[in-house]
């Protein structure tokens, strides 16, 4: 055995990385899928250079592990692996003097087990798993770039980009903080060499992106930003707070406070660390940030605090306690991850009733597709555990998903499927039926025979800015096209679709109207496009500025949008 390879087997590191893997393994074993794992599987299953909300890096690490285990321990053991390396990075990117003290070697793993970022991605399967690992690897290729520029640190530069960004769009932002933590890099012609690389392997996901209209583009960057609202600042503040352990984060803004950062490296940490921070604060007044947004920005805080582990004598100490009153805490909660034994509802809805919930509505279902709205969770998580076809539809309310791409919309028409909607309205309570599902909850269902949908883009607006008058009568010219592959049944029975003009203000539909076909136009033929000019008034809106989109109701299904949003204008 290489001499190199048994001193690190035999080291008490590894002894301390292979328990904590263990522990994860066990996790990932024991713990029912969550919500959004079951959503990454369904990825998975279909492997793409990119999906709607994210790229492809976490389908490709499931995909691996589903091959070996067909369990929630195949949709995680990668990830479980993953950490594994992360921590190994991370730690060999820490001060080597400071590595050489054994004692150091226990405080180090005191800091990584009180970090809820490492519990929780040391298992579950989402993008931030290899988000947090291709960001260490970037950063111990940076520091090793800092010091030797050559051939190889170069190209072990371009792919370590190339594998963030593949991971999750903010590995985007660790890249700029980077570079604005050392301007020099941008007078570097290798490091532009490293970014062309690392632009042409990432070329795939961007023809992709075109390929599919830009989704992930248009979600992130528009669909999801809102009018100035500040009421979600509060949730932010809070949330990173706790999400980062207050009793590690304090020491840490302290640590930073007091030490200036010795090396460009250091400064990258600094930079990367308060740049994300204030980047989702600033965020935060558009829409609401969730708090692993920022769980990168872990892996400087166990560097920072490492490193400074001996600038005051207390902080050792005081990391020991910290761990010894804390770990036993993330065990409990572990624990309950893994068994129903706490009554908290967090970790029952989250963990414990998916599995009963899926048998309960594939009993009522039988051998039908099941048809879902406004929850890409609930078709997975129920496609997960029993195997079944299910499909989701989206509202005016929600948003799209990965579910909009594919064509499962497609797959449930002219079905005869089990319609299980998420909100119960009082219509949908008077339509339906209730059913009482074995833990206590219910749902209000209805079976169709014949499923007819309308959840694509389907109507053409030619102008970007439109003019109305708040009195009299106004004319909007429509062009109407089947983007299916059958025919679109506009008088269908059981789910006839009604095509209403939306007038939309700071995000809320102010006002709709009902947009009438031609009476002789009752279905639409495959490839067929028909122009209305749709005549309309709007004496209940005030004048100003709005946008306006196409949407549609059929039958008692949820309404969705059929056009691009566009600008309007009423006037007095």
């Amino acid at each position: 055995m290489n001499i190199k390879l048994k001193k690190y087997l035999l080291n008490p590191f590894t002894f301390l990385l292979v328990l904590w893997g263990i522990l994860n393994l066990l996790q990932a074993w024991l713990t029912p899928l969550n919500n959004d794992e079951a959503y990454y599987w369904m990825y998975s299953k279909q492997l793409a250079w990119g999906y709607f909300d994210h790229p492809p890096m976490i389908a490709l690490m499931i995909r691996i592990g589903y091959f070996f285990f067909h369990n929630e321990l195949g949709v995680r053991i990668i990830v479980v692996l993953s950490q594994l390396v992360t921590l190994s990075v991370i730690w060999f990117i820490t001060d080597k003097e400071l590595r050489k003290k054994r004692e150091n070697i226990l405080l180090f793993f005191m800091i990584v087990v009180v970090l809820p970022v490492c519990n929780i991605y040391g298992f579950i399967s989402t993008p931030d798993a290899p988000l947090l690992l291709f960001s260490a690897i970037l950063l111990l290729v940076y520091k090793r770039f800092l010091e030797d520029e050559s051939w190889q640190n170069t190209l072990y530069l371009g792919i370590s980009m190339a594998a963030l960004m593949y991971s999750k769009y903010h590995g985007g932002l660790l890249i700029f903080l980077i570079i604005l933590s050392n301007p020099g890099l941008l007078k570097k012609i290798k490091f532009y060499i490293a970014a062309f690389l690392s632009l042409l392997l990432f070329f795939p996901h961007l023809f992709w992106q075109y390929s599919n209209d830009f989704p992930s583009v248009k979600y992130h960057l528009i669909e999801r930003v809102s009018a100035f609202n500040p009421k979600h600042v509060p949730d932010y503040l809070v949330g990173q707070f706790f999400f980062h352990n207050p009793f590690l984060l304090c020491v840490l803004i302290w640590i930073m406070i007091k030490i200036r950062p010795k090396n460009l490296f250091d400064k990258a940490l600094y930079y990367v660390f308060t740049g994300f921070l204030i980047f989702f604060f600033i965020s935060s007044f558009r829409y609401r940030v969730e708090p692993q947004w920022n769980a990168l920005i872990s892996i400087p805080m166990i560097i920072i605090l490492f490193n400074n582990v001996e600038f005051k004598s207390w902080i050792r100490g005081y990391l020991k306690w910290v761990a010894i009153f804390m770990f036993p805490l993330f065990l409990l909660a572990r624990s309950a991850c893994m068994f129903d034994f706490l009554p908290v509802s967090f970790f029952k809805n989250e963990f414990h009733k998916k599995k009963q919930w899926s048998r309960d509505i594939s009993l009522l279902a039988g051998d039908r597709p099941v048809v879902f709205t406004n929850s890409y969770q609930r078709a997975s998580v129920y496609i997960f555990y029993t195997g079944k076809f299910a499909h989701t539809l989206d509202n005016l309310s929600y948003r799209k998903t990965q579910f909009d791409l594919w064509d499962y919309e497609e797959r449930v028409h002219g079905k005869e499927v089990l319609y299980v909607p998420h909100f119960f309205s009082d219509y949908y309570k008077a339509n339906l039926t209730k059913k009482i599902l074995s833990e206590g909850d219910s749902v209000f269902v209805k079976v169709y025979k014949d499923f007819q949908s309308l959840q694509r883009e389907c109507v053409i607006l030619n102008d970007d800015q439109y003019t109305f008058n708040k009195t009299g009568i106004n004319t909007i010219h429509l062009k109407i096209f089947n983007p299916y592959p059958y025919i679109i049944n506009f008088r269908h029975k059981e789910l006839p679709v009604v095509f209403q003009i939306a007038f939309i203000k700071n995000g809320n539909i102010e006002v709709k109207k009902n947009i009438g076909l031609p009476d002789n136009v009752s279905q639409l033929n495959v490839g067929d496009t028909i122009s209305i000019d749709f005549k309309f008034t709007i004496e209940d809106l005030m004048p100003g500025k709005y946008k306006i989109a196409i949407c549609s109701e059929t039958g008692i299904l949820y309404e969705t949008f059929n056009s691009k949003i566009k600008e309007a204008k009423i006037n007095e």
